[in-house]
């Protein structure tokens, strides 16, 4: 039978279940119902487990939930802070490390020519992208990785992982390894 999957957690067949294509480690509430269902299904019939085990098990879920929001929460208000930091240092003269410039920069150039980030073009526009010397330039600074740039803040860009990078004479500083800002 190919077409049947059977639920691992509930052990039911079903021609509509299909394990989840990308695993993921955090328990979701319908992964909590299947086991709290899962777990009725199999207990003991001479010793059932009782309402408030099961009350406590869904308020321990619904705690786990909560500190779950906060925590994305503090994420969001950590990366409002960083990039309130970022841009006042804004025309300020900044001393830092050069890292790698070329995702930002293409990045930025995305932007400027077509208001969009680079994971969001064609395929033409990213081979135009490619091309800006801006681009080619990052590529060709590869070799100044790690070396100390002085210089105002041009502007500030958000760098494919999300932390803001300053530009500092076309250059690329990551805002933590800031040394002294004037």
């Amino acid at each position: 039978m190919a077409g049947i999957n059977v639920d691992p957690v509930t052990g039911l067949q079903s021609a509509s279940y299909a394990p989840a294509r990308s695993p993921s480690s955090e328990l979701s509430q319908v992964d909590f119902m299947k086991l709290i269902i899962a777990q009725m299904r199999n207990q003991n019939p001479l010793e059932p487990q009782s309402d408030t085990d099961f009350m406590a098990q869904m308020a321990q879920f619904e705690a786990l939930n909560q500190m779950r929001a906060v925590a994305d929460g503090m994420k969001v208000l950590q990366g409002v802070q960083e990039l309130s930091s970022a841009t006042a240092m804004i025309g300020r003269t900044v001393i830092g490390k050069q890292v790698d410039a070329v995702g930002v920069t293409r990045d930025v150039v995305a932007r400027d020519l077509y208001g969009a980030s680079y994971s969001q073009l064609s395929t033409q526009q990213r081979v135009t992208v490619d091309g800006d010397d801006r681009v080619k330039a990052a590529y060709d600074d590869r070799q100044n990785l790690g070396t100390e740039v002085t210089g105002k803040v041009e502007r500030v860009a958000i760098g494919p992982d999300g932390i803001p990078m300053l530009i500092v004479g076309g250059k690329v500083v990551d805002m933590f390894t800031v040394a002294e800002v004037r």
